[in-house]
């Protein structure tokens, strides 16, 4: 399936005039795709439904994009699991690497207890992406800036800043 796809992007991008590079980082600097898609959802108006945003209504519609995403990965987990599951992929890195035997998705720790904080009766608009600093827990380290998405890419779907990948 990957070598399909592999295939199929590089044929459009020659008919565009441009290249596709799948090395995970064909170039020092730059990166690459690789194996996996990092993918969005926006209007020809330029609104990004996975961008946090900083203004209510597009929090509104990240909340609402991110509860759509989850619902169609609950709904539909197995075709999608399909798609990526071969021996090749299965056992990546000693099948410790996405794509497990479950689809999960994961758009970080502060969406997370939003999440909650709904289910608990709180309100759909109190999200608001907040970075923070991890402590290394070391006395001789400094605190480290974190974005708010999934630097370790956790789950088959892990939220990347205005993108998701898989």
């Amino acid at each position: 399936n990957n070598v399909l796809f592999m295939e199929v992007i590089e044929k459009e991008a020659e008919k565009l005039g441009l290249h596709a590079l799948m090395h995970e980082k064909p170039f020092a600097g730059i990166n690459g795709s690789g194996k996996h898609n990092n993918w969005s959802i926006g209007t020809d108006t330029g609104s990004n439904f996975f961008y946090p945003g900083k203004t209510d209504p597009d929090r509104e519609l990240f909340v609402t994009a991110i509860a759509c995403l989850a619902y169609g990965l609950c709904q539909h987990n197995e075709i999608i699991r399909c798609c990526v599951a071969h021996a090749g992929n299965d056992h990546r890195l000693g099948a410790q690497e996405a794509p497990p035997a479950i689809i999960s998705l994961y758009p970080g720790t502060g969406f997370e207890e939003h999440v909650d904080a709904i289910i608990a009766g709180g309100p759909l608009l109190g999200y608001k992406a907040q970075k923070s600093s991890a402590n290394p827990k070391a006395s001789a380290a400094m605190p480290a800036p974190c974005g708010i998405e999934d630097r370790n890419r956790t789950a088959p779907f892990p939220f990347c800043g205005n993108r998701f990948e898989f």
